[in-house]
């Protein structure tokens, strides 16, 4: 008979000896059979009861081996780097960089310099925290808040602002709309503007306490289908209220600005009757030039003025 010493739980594989002692007694022919595993039933029901026990303290004195102190951690280092594994899986660990990402597509602002603008004109980045830049010379007055007197009404080519804000298209970028209106007060002579304004396209100025937070010049005009066209095509009757379109693009704003938050700054404050009680906190100017403006001021006996038209946000308060 082999003295084969018994493995040392249901859990265990047979030692290097018990192995040794089986194939030695096989040689001999009256060995015992080999020794066996423990089932994986066994195995299971021993982990759930078993507990992890704590390595112990090396007494004083005495150094603990590297041998015996990996032994003891590796369980503890294999479950660390399965947490530290998923964790990363997962996006909670950040992954460092030699250098930052590239901004998203569709930036919420421009650069501080001007730059050519998507669908035309071009952005006055270069001008971001200029107080009182207007592309367009204006003539004194220009961006007053009060209207003309009744005794002297406004009379001639005039240029106003039928509505303003942000809008943004499916891809998630945007710009600030604004809607032109032209009128021609004393008189029913039409105005035929060019497509194009002149070939120079209007121009937009956007001004907060600090300066110049959004402006570009040449931008395009988009008129309705239903605009009154020349034969040529050259030319739009705007007569009557007639009116076009033009889109701020994000890249026409100044870095540290958005589009929403300056359309929403170009409205004036008003109380609960609706009643304006004061200046929105930015200001919003657009202009224009084109010869037939000039040219209908020449017949009604008014200075041509450059065929300038300016218009503005501003609006007077209610007086007390």
């Amino acid at each position: 008979m082999s003295s084969l010493p018994p493995a040392q739980g249901p859990d265990e594989s047979p030692s290097d000896e018990q192995w040794e002692a089986f194939l030695r007694d096989a040689m001999e022919g009256g060995g015992a059979g080999a020794p066996k595993e423990a089932s994986a039933r066994d195995r299971l029901a021993a982990a759930r009861v078993r507990r992890p026990r704590r390595p112990r303290r090396p007494r004083s004195g005495t150094a603990r081996s590297a041998t015996a102190w990996l032994a003891a951690a590796a369980p503890w280092t294999a479950v660390a780097a399965v947490v530290v594994f998923g964790a990363f899986q997962m996006g909670l660990i950040p992954v460092p960089r030699s250098s930052p990402p590239a901004p998203a597509a569709g930036s919420a602002s421009g650069p501080a310099e001007a730059v050519s603008l998507p669908g035309g004109g071009t952005s006055d980045g270069d001008q971001c925290g200029t107080k009182g830049y207007h592309h367009f010379p204006l003539p004194a007055g220009a961006t007053d808040v009060e209207p003309p007197s009744p005794a002297s009404p406004a009379s001639g080519p005039q240029l106003s602002l039928s509505h303003y804000g942000y809008a943004a298209d499916p891809d998630g970028e945007g710009g600030i709309v604004i809607g032109l209106r032209f009128t021609t007060p004393g008189t029913k002579k039409p105005l035929r503007v060019s497509r194009t304004l002149g070939g120079e396209g209007a121009a937009v100025e956007i001004e907060g306490p600090d300066g110049l937070v959004a402006g570009a010049h040449g931008l395009p005009v988009s008129w309705p289908s239903a605009a009154r066209e020349s034969a040529s095509g050259a030319s739009v009757d705007v007569s009557d209220g007639g009116g076009g379109e033009i889109v701020v693009p994000a890249e026409a704003l100044c870095p540290g600005h958005d589009g929403d938050s300056v359309a929403r700054s170009l409205v004036p404050p008003a109380d609960s009757t609706g009643t304006v009680t004061g200046p929105p906190p930015y200001r919003l100017v657009v202009s224009l030039r084109d010869p037939a403006v000039g040219t209908l001021r020449t017949t009604l006996g008014l200075p041509a003025g450059g065929g300038l038209l300016s218009a503005v946000n501003l609006v007077p308060a209610a007086r007390s």
